[in-house]
């Protein structure tokens, strides 16, 4: 990513709706739907600048990755000890089991997808958990997702072939975002017809009563997927385990 990009997320992490919705889902379906015990460790690949892994160190221990050595840094300001600049090919296991794995909003970015999926199910313990998320739908595609460096899109059943072609048995994906669903496209439609490159910013500026009815929207999913399943939304979470 640009290292701009990694400048804001350290900055709006803790603050900005998404992050804090995103994490809230993520966090309920670890405890939830993983049921992982207090102590496990946790591996956040992509981790950025740390902020979901953070979010998690009170109950479970975490392990950050990353190529960047920026996001790096800014994982250290938030405390974590556990960080490895390699990628997840060069990854070499550290003494602990890694007991669930992250991929959030992360295999996107990378042109060759299935090696990454296929390294998360080498760096798993045995029946370990592997929680993906990504944005969905290609024809979404914007110039949010170049100035991210996004290589696509996916659809639901799209990135559950590709956990299973790489050994891992689905048990759970969903859209999600859904409530933020119309008003995002729309959103995006005008910016794609009406705003320039130069003034969009990989986290777009909403004033603070809107972030915190956002955040409490979005968050509120967290009680929704652990029930059903949503049939569309801005993003994919699948929920998968080695075998």
């Amino acid at each position: 990513m640009q290292e701009k990009v990694y400048h804001t997320s350290f900055e709006q992490e803790e603050k900005y709706w998404w992050y804090i919705g995103r994490n809230v889902i993520i966090r309920s379906f670890l405890e939830k739907f993983c049921k992982l015990e207090k102590g496990s460790t946790v591996l956040d690949i992509g981790c950025g600048t740390g902020g979901f892994a953070a979010s998690i160190s009170q109950k479970y221990i975490p392990f950050c990755l990353d190529t960047s050595q920026i996001a790096l840094e800014y994982c250290k300001k938030r405390g974590i000890k556990n960080v490895f600049n390699s990628t997840i090919e060069d990854f070499e296991l550290p003494d602990s089991k890694i007991n669930a794995l992250t991929l959030l909003d992360v295999i996107e970015h990378i042109e060759n997808d299935f090696s990454v999926i296929k390294n998360a199910h080498r760096i798993l313990d045995e029946r370990g958990w592997l929680i993906v998320t990504v944005p969905a739908y290609s024809w979404l595609w914007s110039k949010h997702d170049e100035l991210v460096m996004h290589e696509r899109r996916y659809a639901r059943k799209q990135l559950s072939d590709l956990l299973k072609s790489a050994g891992f048995q689905v048990e759970y994906s969903s859209y999600f975002n859904f409530f933020l669903f119309l008003p995002a496209v729309l959103k995006r439609f005008y910016n794609e017809h009406f705003v320039k490159e130069v003034d969009l910013e990989s986290v777009e500026k909403v004033p603070e009563f809107l972030n915190k009815v956002f955040k409490n929207i979005f968050a509120f999913e967290s009680k929704i997927l652990q029930k059903i399943k949503l049939p569309f939304g801005l993003s994919i979470i699948a929920i998968a385990r080695k075998i």
